[in-house]
Formats: C-alpha cells, sequence, structure tokens
C-alpha cells in the first residue's frame, strides 16, 4: 500500500512538472507586492524590520516574518493562473484552515468589485513546504485583473505566478485608496477566517476601497513600548486599532495613555480608531470576570482620552459576532467576520470620511 501512494505521489509530481513546463512563470517581486504596514529590507515577504528593536519574544519575531495582509495585483490574458510557492514547514493550527495559514486566495475584478476566483490549496503535512497548484483555469479569453491574498500565518520564501506560455501578465498598483494601519490581536491578524481574503481587514479594503493594512500580532498586541516607536515612525493616513483584547487590565492601565499620547504627539490630526474587545465565549466565571474587568477598563479609560483628544474615536459594538460567530469561543469564523465588519464598517467609514479618507 505505502509502495502505491508513492508511485501516485511520483506520477502526481511528473505530471505537475509536465503543465508546469508549458507555463510561463513570473516571480511574485517583478509584478510587485503590496500591503505592508513599512517594507523590510530583510525579505520581500516580512511585514515588518523586528531587528532594530531588542524582544525578548521569539512569537513576535515569528510574527514578523509572517505575510499576512500582503496580496499581489495584476492584469494577464492567460486562460489559466497557477502558482509555485515555498513556505517554512510546520504543523496546521488547530483552529485554522490550511488555505489561510498556508496557501493562497485569489480574487478577480468583475463589474468594479472583487470576486472570489480560486484558492491555492496545501498539504496537511508539517514537513512539506514547496508546492505548484493550479489556482484556476479554463476561463473565459480577454485580458483580466486579479488580487492575490498571501497566507497570513506562515513564513515566505518565494511566490512565483504561471500563466499561459503565451500570455501576458502585468504586475498593477494597488487598487485600494489611503493606508489605514490596524494593529490588533489575533482577530486582526485573521484567525479564524478560512481564507486571507475574508480576514476584517480584507474585507473592509474591498469593501471600501481603502487600503486596510494588517499588523495583527496574535496573543502579543500588549502597546509594548517597541510597537509604539515602530507606529510613530510608520507613513498612514489612520490608525485602527484591536487593543485590549490581548492585554490584561494591569497592562492596560499602565500603558494605555502613553500609548495614545505617543501617537497623537507622531501623528497630529490623524484618526486614531479603537475598538471594543468583543465578549468571548466561555463558562470559566473567572475568565468571564477578567474579560469583563479589562473590557470596562478599557471603556471608562478611552471614553476620557476620546474626550482629551479629538482625532481619538472608540466604537463600541455589543455581542459583534453574533451566535456561533466564533470556531473556539475566542476567534470568529467568517460569518463572525462577515457580522463583526457589517457592524463596524459604518461606523469606521463615517470616521474617516471626516478626514478626507474615502
Amino acid at each position: 500500500m505505502r509502495r502505491f501512494f508513492t508511485l501516485l505521489t511520483l506520477l502526481c509530481a511528473i505530471t505537475i512538472s509536465a503543465s508546469a513546463q508549458n507555463m510561463k512563470w513570473v516571480n511574485a517581486t517583478e509584478l510587485g507586492i503590496h500591503g505592508y504596514t513599512k517594507k523590510s529590507d530583510k525579505s520581500p515577504y516580512y511585514r515588518f524590520d523586528y531587528t532594530p528593536y531588542e524582544w525578548n519574544n521569539k512569537t513576535i519575531v515569528s510574527h514578523a516574518k509572517k505575510c499576512t495582509g500582503l496580496y499581489l495585483v495584476f492584469k494577464t490574458n492567460s486562460s489559466q493562473i497557477s502558482a509555485t510557492w515555498e513556505n517554512r514547514p510546520g504543523r496546521m493550527g488547530d483552529n485554522m484552515t490550511g488555505i489561510v495559514q498556508k496557501g493562497l486566495d485569489l480574487y478577480i475584478k468583475e463589474n468594479g468589485k472583487w470576486i472570489y476566483a480560486g484558492v491555492g490549496r496545501v498539504s496537511t503535512l508539517p514537513e512539506q513546504s514547496k508546492r505548484t497548484k493550479t489556482l484556476v483555469k479554463n476561463m473565459a479569453e480577454g485580458e483580466k485583473e486579479f488580487l492575490l491574498y498571501l497566507p497570513i500565518w506562515c513564513e515566505f520564501y518565494n511566490l512565483e505566478i504561471g500563466v499561459d506560455s503565451n500570455a501576458t501578465i502585468e504586475g498593477l498598483p494597488s487598487p485600494f485608496r489611503h493606508k489605514v494601519i490596524v494593529h490588533g490581536s489575533s482577530i486582526t491578524h485573521g484567525a479564524s477566517a478560512s481564507r486571507a481574503g475574508l480576514t476584517y481587514t480584507a474585507l473592509l479594503s474591498r469593501n471600501l476601497g481603502i487600503d486596510f493594512v494588517n499588523f495583527g500580532f496574535s496573543g502579543e498586541c500588549k502597546m509594548q513600548p517597541q510597537f509604539l516607536d515602530f507606529l510613530t515612525k510608520c507613513e498612514c493616513d489612520a490608525f485602527l486599532f484591536d487593543a485590549f483584547s490581548n492585554p490584561n487590565a494591569q497592562e492596560i492601565g499602565e500603558r494605555l495613555v502613553g500609548f495614545v499620547e505617543g501617537l497623537v504627539k507622531a501623528h497630529p490630526g490623524k484618526p486614531l480608531i479603537f475598538l471594543q474587545s468583543p465578549i468571548l465565549e466561555t463558562l470559566d466565571t473567572k475568565k468571564y470576570e477578567r474579560l469583563s474587568s479589562r473590557i470596562e477598563l478599557s471603556r471608562k479609560m478611552m471614553k476620557e482620552l476620546s474626550k482629551k483628544y479629538k482625532d481619538v474615536y472608540y466604537l463600541e459594538v455589543e455581542n459583534v459576532t453574533g451566535e456561533n460567530g466564533l470556531i473556539d469561543g475566542s476567534h470568529p469564523t467568517d460569518l463572525g467576520f462577515h457580522r463583526f465588519v457589517e457592524a463596524y464598517q459604518p461606523k469606521i467609514a463615517k470616521i474617516l470620511k471626516k478626514y478626507g479618507i474615502k
């Protein structure tokens, strides 16, 4: 039986190889990669250069190397689109799909809207790091525009896009206006959307035509001075924060005022929008008390700060993900993210419009 599967795997590899030889391959860096908070010289697939800062935290360094929120935009008259990519091998998380963690998510522009076109699937084998997949095939003739999201939960090494050997392909600038940096917890990072294009930052970008840049750091968004230092030096038009899901009440009490004051000073006249930490689903009474006290403290402090600074805002939505909107009591499903965006998008858009961000 093992010999049969080995032979089958070999035959599949030969088929993919033969198909790949009949295609033209272009490196993603030649097409242009978008979605950076601030581009790193270390790698085109890093979203954050962590090296100037002293992080005694391997998780933050690992998250910094992830390609979360990065995307390509291109046009081609090919009848098919394939991709070959390589990422750091590792185990899959138990509350996310392989596609969102290590795969690709492709959209096509039709009648002025971005709609789903295909995905780059991945094997669940932890040791596999390189793969070639067809994302979409047998498309109608003519030139089309595509938006390709990279995965949210892995370190990328290389990406090439394959099209018909006689087709043209050209990188395009980002279709999204302005730049809103979104800093937050695992919810911002994208857990547990099924695809990278269904995170709330990606949904907001396509819905509003504004570039909501994903700077989520799962479990580690605690208003640390290193993050503050970095964000004060970023060029953008606005900030959106999911800042209260990771820190405990003591950390909020000690860091929030300085965090806001530092950003106000560095980015005068730019909106700083903070979101309420969502209530999680738990029967653990002690955990619920901790979450509730954290929410009450952040609410009290943010209301004071929003009165003190005219460009600081605090938005609240109770039970934002609704019934059955979480996969594990903490992280939204696609339905949960849809409800999250449905609730917050009008409020966020109204604030941004006041600053000419529309």
